[in-house]
């Protein structure tokens, strides 16, 4: 009877160890936690990769914050380009459109000079004489020929 004690004791005091380092290693791990408000740059570059932060309601090791980072980032890369994609499809449909609105504005005011321009030959023809085109056109071959003489 007299080893069972000490081997009792032995085992009791084994399993009281290991209950002791694993209520240890919780608030070691808690406290190991680092606030993230509270981190400078620097200090944040000098943890190691598999150092705990606290977000306040998300903790997380560095090298999962910074695989999230990196993930986000390409994302927002990602969606920046289909943005810019979108623009530019947008912007050429918006400059087609102004381009042939103006085109159309041009068209209807070269039809309104000509319109215009063919009635004033119609009234100079009216003032001057049915064959007033072909008598301007003698008299500038003319003057031509005069000022070569």
């Amino acid at each position: 009877m007299g080893w069972r004690i000490p081997i009792a004791v032995t085992v009791a005091l084994a399993c009281g160890a290991t209950v002791a380092a694993t209520a240890q290693e919780q608030p070691a791990n808690a406290a190991a936690a680092v606030s993230a408000k509270e981190l400078t740059r620097a200090q944040f570059q000098a943890l190691a990769p598999n150092a705990m932060i606290d977000f306040g309601n998300e903790r997380m090791t560095k090298s999962d914050f910074l695989e999230r980072n990196k993930k986000a980032f390409e994302e927002a890369v990602k969606n920046l380009e289909e943005s810019k994609a979108r623009a530019l499809t947008e912007f050429e449909a918006r400059h087609k459109a102004l381009l042939d609105r103006d085109k159309a504005a041009l068209a209807e005011a070269n039809k309104k000079v000509e319109a215009e321009v063919a009635r004033l030959v119609a009234a100079d023809a009216a003032a001057h004489g049915a064959n007033w085109e072909a008598r301007k056109k003698q008299a500038a071959d003319l003057i031509g020929e005069a000022a070569r003489a």
